[in-house]
């Protein structure tokens, strides 16, 4: 075991070498440039009443790395540059912290638009930077002073946001991340930022959980490379130059301490006067820095927390593409997984068949489910792990985490993005027109309804579709589609392919949730008679046949003739054999029926079968008779064949027995007690377990697959090979556009 562990030592690091060698030349990623944007408005004393906000700023600053730029801006009715844009070094950080001190709640207003404004200063395409803001903010654009119209005020002041501000982030390639604190916040505002320039929203329900909703929208400015950390235990490898551990304390909780691999402990006193640890703690969390450390286990002597975490400095990452900041429902995600070293993809198979990659989701409700990409017999010649996600449909905060476990190594990404959906869905039935109404309504303000479409696939119960575009309605604001039962009764299946364009210009695509109808509708406030009478409507549409009788009837009776039974009356039905009971009738029983059925009603009392006269029964003796007659012929029948079958017996026993030959009908082979053995119908034992074989499986997936049988068919990280084969009818070009005629046609062809 130790030689193993030594020889994939050896390798790793022959490897690193050869790979930093080969990538010498390649040009450094741009540094990151973040901006921290902070409301400092008089609601923030009810959001924010500990103000953490300020040990949320110190702990941005600290995790700031080196070579990176930033800067902190407030506002409430000016807006204030707290901390001027520079480079960030320890003498940047300390001025920083020194600084956030004075964050308050003591703005009159809401200058979100002039906040955005200042902090674009030298946002440009070739600034050299990745540009970032982290936008914190409980309100909404609320500039109207004593006397002027409110509304008129703050909508000029979203007009010049949008027009004039947000382009200028959008040109540059700027991400504005937002941060909502409250329900106050304008949620939809704020995620309409988000969507304009690629950036994150996240929503903190209370002031507790704003640390931590800074720390995930810092792992998407600053993308930094992390270790895997389990019951505060975690491994540094050689090639780690530099970590930081994130260690959060709960309140009255015992003192950190950092134990090293040859045992020695660390405490907050130790790390000031060690040159090596840099250590900073504030209410609630502890972050630790450690140069140059011990290679081997580490452990945090500390509180355990889902959220702690570590962090490297390392030439070996792991390197995360192809996963959006905003999500959007149905459309899939194509994730491209890969090792790099010094900036180069490790391709090499000694090493990549020693490595995990793994893949963890963690849906808005809590649900998780989590896949081995890896499989050591099937490596990506490239080195580039691939994996489809095409099912996430909760609108919310996704988690992905991803590891690379290594015999001498671990690496670890934690990615969040949230799921949005710009449009709403609204399916109103009509019961009375037997009609469905479905709405495609935008959420804000924002989206282009001129250049923005919504397809509709309809699926009828004679299994033929159709496809066709929903228009919109300026006066209701909204795509509309009306929906009958034009293919008969039965159900419908609606499928909804939404291309949004933002008024910025923004793109994205949605498919909502399938929408399921079955005509005839019900009625839920109507009487039951009214909805059987639906019901039996829709019988006899589907069933022409029925139709004729009914007119035949009618016909008989306006002609005084006794109307004919229908043929598909069963003979052999027993007639009601008791006369009803004569009463006195109902004074105004008509006024009881609905208007709509009098007459139907009056139709069913005019056919009404006449009475059978009641026959006279048979006496009790007659059937006593004949049970007894039928059991002595049965008895003596079955007392002959038991002395029959007796005597065949006796003689077969006399006979001697041969074995020359057996039955052609018996099978010949020897069987043991073994082929017996096992209950073939215990299938439904706790210790079953159902193991579905899927059609096919990606090229990807690896040879353990661990699915949380928690997820539904919505959320399965094991999707189909083609993920998006499905969604070639919803394009829009125009050949894709069938109208009724092309509809007809298609269902013409053979299947």
């Amino acid at each position: 075991m130790m030689i193993n562990r030594w020889l994939s030592g050896v390798m790793l690091v022959s490897l690193l070498s050869f790979c930093a060698a080969s990538s010498a030349a390649e040009s450094p990623a741009k540094p990151s440039d973040v901006r921290i944007i902070i409301d400092i408005s008089g609601s923030m004393k009810e959001t924010d009443p500990e103000n953490l906000r300020i040990p949320a700023l110190n702990l941005l600053v600290e995790l700031l790395p080196d070579q990176s730029q930033a800067g902190v801006w407030t506002f409430g009715r000016y807006v204030n540059m707290l901390v001027p844009l520079a480079a960030v070094d320890q003498p940047w950080r300390e001025a920083a912290k020194e600084q956030g001190k004075s964050v308050n709640s003591v703005g009159l207003y809401t200058n979100l638009t002039e906040a955005l404004a200042k902090a674009s200063w030298k946002v440009t395409p070739d600034s050299g930077f990745n540009h970032s803001v982290i936008l914190l903010t409980d309100g909404k654009i609320d500039m109207a002073e004593a006397g002027q119209n409110a509304e008129q005020v703050n909508s000029a002041e979203r007009t010049r946001l949008f027009n004039e501000v947000l382009p200028v982030y959008a040109a540059a390639g700027a991400r504005i991340h937002t941060l909502a604190l409250s329900d106050g916040a304008d949620k939809a505002l704020l995620q309409q930022i988000s969507l304009e320039t690629g950036g994150l929203f996240l929503q903190a329900s209370s002031a507790d959980e704003l640390l931590k909703a800074f720390l995930k929208a810092f792992d998407r400015a600053v993308p930094v490379e992390q270790v895997p950390m389990e019951d505060n235990r975690f491994s540094i490898d050689a090639s780690v130059k530099e970590f930081t551990a994130l260690i959060f304390r709960k309140g009255g909780g015992k003192e950190t301490r950092l134990m090293q691999p040859d045992g020695t402990l660390i405490s907050y006193a130790d790390a000031q006067q060690q040159d090596a640890v840099r250590w900073h703690q504030d209410v609630n969390f502890d972050l630790i820095t450690v140069q140059s450390p011990q290679a081997g286990s580490w452990a945090a002597d500390a509180d355990l927390d889902p959220d702690n975490r570590v962090q490297i400095l390392s030439d070996l990452t792991l390197n995360v593409e192809g996963l959006p900041v905003s999500l959007f429902s149905g459309n899939p995600i194509e994730l491209a997984i890969a090792l790099k070293n010094a900036g180069e993809v490790v391709d090499e198979d000694a090493l990549l068949r020693l490595t995990d990659i793994s893949l963890k989701v963690t849906a808005p409700d809590g649900r998780s489910g989590s896949k081995l990409l890896s499989d050591p017999e099937n490596l990506p010649t490239d080195g580039i792990f691939r994996e489809a996600l095409t099912r996430l449909s909760q609108v919310g905060e996704y988690r992905f985490e991803i590891n690379a476990i290594g015999r001498t190594f671990q690496r670890r990404q934690v990615l969040s993005s949230t799921l949005m959906e710009p449009l709403r869905v609204e399916v109103l039935p009509q019961p009375a027109e037997q009609r469905v109404d479905i709405r495609v309504i935008p959420e804000g303000a924002n989206v282009d309804s001129g250049l923005s479409r919504v397809i509709a696939k309809i699926s009828s119960p004679d299994e033929s579709s159709i496809i066709q575009s929903m228009e919109f309605d300026a006066a209701q604001q909204a795509w509309l589609l009306s929906l009958s039962a034009d293919k008969g009764a039965g159900i419908y299946d609606v499928v909804l392919n939404i291309r949004g364009v933002s008024k910025g210009g923004a793109t994205f695509k949605s498919k909502p949730d399938d929408i399921r109808i079955e005509f005839p509708l019900i009625d839920p406030d109507a009487p039951p008679a009214e909805n059987s009478m639906a019901a039996e409507d829709a019988s006899v549409s589907e069933n022409p046949a029925s139709v004729p009788v009914a007119e035949s009837q009618s016909a008989a009776m306006a002609e005084g003739q006794q109307p004919p039974q229908a043929e598909t009356a069963d003979p052999a039905e027993p007639v009601e054999d008791k006369a009803p009971e004569e009463k006195a009738p109902e004074p105004a029983a008509e006024e009881t029926i609905k208007p709509d059925l009098a007459k139907r009603f009056a139709e069913q009392e005019d056919i009404a079968e006449p009475p059978v006269k009641e026959e006279e029964g048979i006496a009790w003796w007659v059937y006593l008779l004949l049970a007894l007659g039928n059991l002595a012929v049965f008895g003596g029948a079955g007392y002959w064949w038991f002395m029959k079958r007796r005597q065949s017996n006796a003689a077969a026993a006399a006979a001697p027995v041969s074995h020359d030959r057996l039955p052609d009908d018996l099978p010949h082979d020897d069987l043991s007690d073994d082929d017996f053995a096992g209950d073939f119908d215990a299938f439904d034992g706790e210790s079953e377990e159902e193991i579905p074989l899927p059609s096919s499986a990606p090229s990807s997936m690896g040879g353990d697959t661990d699915i949380n049988v928690s997820l539904d068919d919505d959320f399965d990280i094991d999707p189909d090979e083609n993920p998006v084969a499905d969604d070639d009818w919803g394009e829009f070009d125009a050949d894709n556009e069938s109208s009724p005629e092309s509809a007809d046609d298609d269902e013409n062809k053979p299947a």
